[in-house]
């Protein structure tokens, strides 16, 4: 059965531009409805033929059949022509059974069906469905007016009212849970679209594009937590700045391009050193700053140690260029009684005083 639906299903969407997805989505609804309505036709004139109505029978035949080329038509890239064909038939027909068979029968309720397809388009505009739901409106109270004062074309016998009635109401049943359900997956696509686009815009706001690190604004927002769990339960961070030595001299000699890659690499060391640890931000130019979670100043000491020695052994290979680079850190340990701004003053200080003694080396 699963293998059987399998083929259904790609049956149904094969020659479906995926490119234009809101577009191919009401093509296959209305391919959907389309044979749906074909074998309900088909039921509708059997039934008329049951009665001896066959000249009625006959045109619930032609509308079968039409319907029937409004599901071929829409593989051939003529979806505007399969959607007017689905409308000028299920409109035409609910009007005409509606009149013949009687109020009772429920065949105008296939105004509404169609109603819903106008509003599932995205190609017609607002304005113009407004239009379309008045224009079905006024004819759907038409249709009441006209039934009740025109006699059916013939009286049926219970049996046969209640039994054409229930698979009217199974029809109208499955059509609307079909279409429903193409609403709810349209609206859940939609929405993970607008989710991942939201996702990508706050990646863009609070990463670095060039490293892929925390920008300065994510790495503030991070330490406005961090106070914050300082202040409630005591918890302890450092905060470390780093800047590469002599950085300017290998854009100088080497490139930008060469710097870039200094950059990116260097960030992926960071990563490396500071996962469970804490967090790294590039906080401009090539400097970098660094929390050091539930640590105290020796620990981070330690730790930036472990990767200054790293970042002096690793060899940089850009290109034909062999580059040997060193870092220099500086590193303080938060207190409320100086604040956070005082504390990453306080460790750009000792960063500059690394750097005024020869560079290469962690402050604490």
């Amino acid at each position: 059965m699963k293998r059987l639906l399998r083929k259904l299903h790609k049956f149904i969407t094969k020659d479906i531009n995926t490119g234009e997805k809101e577009a191919g989505d009401l093509v296959v609804l209305l391919r959907v409805l389309s044979l749906i309505y074909v074998v309900y036709y088909i039921f509708v004139g059997l039934s008329l033929a049951f009665l001896y109505q066959y000249a009625y029978a006959f045109i619930a035949l032609i509308c079968s059949g039409i319907l029937a080329g409004c599901f071929v038509v829409s593989y051939d890239n003529q979806s505007k022509l399969a959607r007017r064909l689905f409308h000028i038939v299920t409109i035409s027909s609910a009007c005409f059974f509606t009149l013949v068979a009687g109020w009772t029968m429920n065949f105008q309720w296939n105004l509404l069906v169609t109603l819903l397809i106008i509003f599932y388009s995205l190609e017609i505009k607002m304005a113009q469905k407004i239009r379309y739901m008045k224009l079905l409106f006024t004819l759907l109270v038409a249709l009441v007016i006209f039934a009740h004062m025109s006699p059916s074309y013939r009286e049926v016998s219970e049996l046969f009212s209640f039994v054409f009635q229930t698979v009217h109401a199974c029809f109208y049943g499955i059509m609307l849970c079909i279409i429903a359900y193409c609403y709810c997956t349209k609206f859940n696509l939609a929405e993970e679209k607008l989710r991942q686009f939201n996702r990508k815009l706050i990646e863009m706001a609070s990463l670095d594009a060039l490293t892929g690190l925390p920008n300065r604004r994510s790495m503030n927002e991070h330490l406005e937590l961090l106070v914050y769990d300082n202040d409630r339960v005591g918890a302890p961070f450092c905060v470390a700045i780093g800047d590469v030595d002599f950085f300017k001299k290998i854009n100088d000699n080497y490139g930008h391009d060469t710097g870039d890659y200094i950059l990116t690499t260097l960030s992926g060391l960071f990563q490396n050193i500071v996962k469970g640890r804490g967090r790294v931000a590039r906080w401009g130019g090539e400097e970098f700053l660094f929390t050091f979670e539930n640590m105290n100043i020796q620990q981070a000491y330690a730790t930036l140690e472990i990767l200054r020695l790293q970042i002096e052994k690793y060899n940089f290979q850009f290109k034909d260029h062999a580059i040997k680079i060193t870092m220099t850190f500086g590193v303080e340990e938060y207190s409320q009684i100086i604040g956070i701004e005082s504390t990453i003053s306080k460790a750009d200080q000792k960063l500059y005083e690394g750097k005024n003694s020869g560079r290469n080396k962690v402050v604490y």
